[in-house]
């Protein structure tokens, strides 16, 4: 592997990671739609599946499975660190002990809904990207294509565990159903506006590792 795709690599790694966790902090704020209770996780977690097409097309599906897992295990880490920072007793005068407990501590519905909803997800993503790759159809010449058509399928394992898992019993069964709905085409709708800057991505980063 060249310098070029190491630094790459690094850079893919981190932001994978990086974009999960965010997500998940995000996800504990329940915003109004139009009377839709939307988690926050929304706004971000589409970049997850940009990446996951990015890494795929440009490191294969091994490395991508590598990236995968080991965002995984690093937002195991986060949570585990800071459940403990919370158990930790507060020094006297420092009363942001509730506001810290209830943002960092967040519900672990949300968290497991979230990890198990990203692993299978992303892992069905790369399958699907790889096979349609080495397929003799138009989409193994249409990067955008793979994009697209694996997270048709992918959003919709997603979608469903991270929902039933997080929220099924906690919102009564119309919202919970209408979430469920708005999360899975609101994040193909942001992945669908986003794909002429991915296509422009993937085109300067094959450009880049070639010069």
């Amino acid at each position: 592997m060249t310098n070029k795709k190491v630094r790459l690599l690094i850079y893919f790694s981190a932001l994978s990671a990086g974009t999960l966790l965010i997500s998940n902090l995000c996800a504990v704020k329940l915003w109004d739609f139009f009377g839709i209770a939307v988690d926050g996780g929304i706004v971000l977690f589409p970049l997850s599946y940009i990446l996951g097409d990015l890494c795929v097309e440009m490191f294969g599906r091994k490395t991508s499975r590598t990236i995968l897992l080991s965002s995984f295990v690093i937002n195991l880490i986060a949570v585990a660190a800071f459940n403990i920072a919370i158990a930790l007793p507060p020094f006297p005068g420092w009363e942001m002990q509730a506001a810290f407990a209830s943002v960092l501590g967040f519900s672990l519905r949300i968290v497991g809904g979230s990890l198990c909803g990203y692993l299978l997800s992303g892992l069905l993503n790369n399958v699907l990207f790889v096979k349609m790759k080495e397929s003799n159809g138009w989409l193994s010449k249409s990067f955008i294509g793979r994009a697209l058509c694996s997270s048709v399928f992918a959003h919709i394992i997603d979608t469903a565990v991270f929902e039933t898992i997080a929220f099924l019993g906690v919102l009564p069964f119309s919202d919970f159903l209408a979430q469920a709905v708005f999360a899975y085409v609101a994040g193909m709708g942001l992945e669908l506006i986003l794909s002429p800057i991915e296509i422009l991505i993937q085109r300067r980063l094959v450009k880049y590792v070639q010069e």
